[in-house]
């Protein structure tokens, strides 16, 4: 079963980093191709994240509850769905219709699927094969996006109108066949699970935990300091400092392979957590910042680093969490992280909208790299005592 789930975490991660990288270079483009204002577009990242916020607890108690693989069937299903209601409904309208039916299979998928891989790990070194874990992950998940995103540049440059029929397709054809095969274990697997604490003893639980505090407040922090590049860096690129659209999906790809260079590199350093965020961090206001204030080649190369940095800090909050967090409450509590992180998107969303409309989309920049530069007394204060504490232990 060990080696199952694994390869079953594995598989799925790839296939759907695969899927939304595809659109990930071009999603803005495809927007505004269909006449969305930059309020708009804005608004719908917002509509997006409140969704997972609402549901991000309902579907981790499901998972907890009732099976991981039911739980990740049902979020590739509305992921499919939401690819169908992007492709033929573009307006406004069908748009929110669209982002509220995806960020309903994203809360269906995210803590399922970690959970279900972590909680397939025991033995004597199961620190190591978790750091192993989310590295490999790391280096399969951004693998694929390189060929999403290089696929979904070359695709939207020519049949801009196409970018969400992977979604379909994939997201409908690959897991169905797939569990098919696995639906005795996703049946049984009902029965293993011990059930969920309640919600207010979990809550006491993450706050009786300093370093599950800690980790919480960087996601929301984080949150609040990447939705304003996730959103314009396109709209920078294309209509401010005019770079070819078809270069995109070869910088995200750039991006991409910077942290599979990196991956193996940093997982040595996990345990150095106020340290590793601290430089991740570091480095993410300072690209911010220069893909802002240069042109062409420099801020081309300063988004690349973005891309990295955003992604290379993610396993070591990962390997943490998952270090504090008991088996039955895991989904739930890996949602609840979500669901933090999406309240600092939340409330991004709506104040760049807002910022890039009133005082232009470079400020919105600038303000999200001193939002980053925020971040590092948190990382190193906080988290650094918690390392500490454990460490003398």
């Amino acid at each position: 079963m060990y080696r199952k789930n694994i390869t079953l975490f594995y598989i799925l991660e790839s296939l759907l980093s695969l899927l939304k990288a595809a659109i990930l270079p071009v999603y803005v483009l495809y927007f505004r191709h269909y006449e969305l204002t930059l309020f708009e577009v804005a608004l719908l990242a917002s509509v997006f994240e409140t969704t997972v916020l609402i549901f991000e607890i309902p579907t981790g108690l499901f998972a907890d509850r009732y099976g991981r693989k039911i739980s990740t069937i049902f979020g590739f299903l509305l992921f499919a769905i939401s690819g169908i209601v992007f492709s033929f409904w573009r307006d406004f309208v069908g748009f929110l219709a669209a982002e509220i039916i995806f960020g309903i299979s994203e809360t269906f998928i995210s803590g399922a699927l970690e959970a279900l891989a972590v909680d397939s790990i025991d033995g004597a070194d199961r620190d190591r094969k978790l750091v192993r874990l989310f590295a490999n992950r790391t280096i399969l998940r951004t693998s694929t996006m390189i060929v999403g995103m290089i696929g979904g540049g070359l695709l939207a440059e020519n049949y801009l109108s196409y970018i969400f029929v992977p979604i379909i397709l994939l997201g409908i054809g690959v897991p169905i066949s797939f569990f098919l095969r696995e639906q005795r274990e996703a049946a049984s697997e009902m029965a293993e699970i011990a059930g969920t604490s309640k919600i207010t003893d979990i809550a006491r639980m993450i706050l009786e935990n300093r370093m599950l505090v800690g980790l919480f407040a960087i996601g929301l922090l984080a949150n609040l300091a990447g939705e304003g590049v996730d959103q314009y860096w396109q709209v920078l690129f294309s209509e401010i400092k005019k770079i070819d659209s078809s270069y995109y999906g070869v910088m995200t790809a750039l991006g991409a392979l910077l942290v599979v260079l990196l991956a193996k590199i940093t997982e040595r350093f996990y345990e150095r957590i106020s340290l590793y965020l601290t430089v991740c961090f570091s480095f993410m206001a300072i690209t911010i910042f220069a893909a802002a204030k240069f042109s062409d080649y420099p801020a081309i190369i300063a988004i690349v680093f973005y891309f990295a940095m955003k992604e290379i800090y993610r396993p070591v909050i990962s390997y943490h969490l998952n270090r504090n967090i008991e088996s039955r409450n895991r989904a739930t509590i890996l949602s609840g992280y979500n669901l933090i992180c999406s309240v600092g998107e939340v409330i991004a969303g709506v104040a760049v909208g807002i910022i890039a409309s009133e005082f232009g989309v470079g400020v919105v920049f600038y303000i999200s790299a001193l939002q980053a530069v925020a971040i590092l007394p948190v990382c190193f204060i906080p988290l650094g005592k918690v390392c500490q504490t454990l460490g003398a232990k």
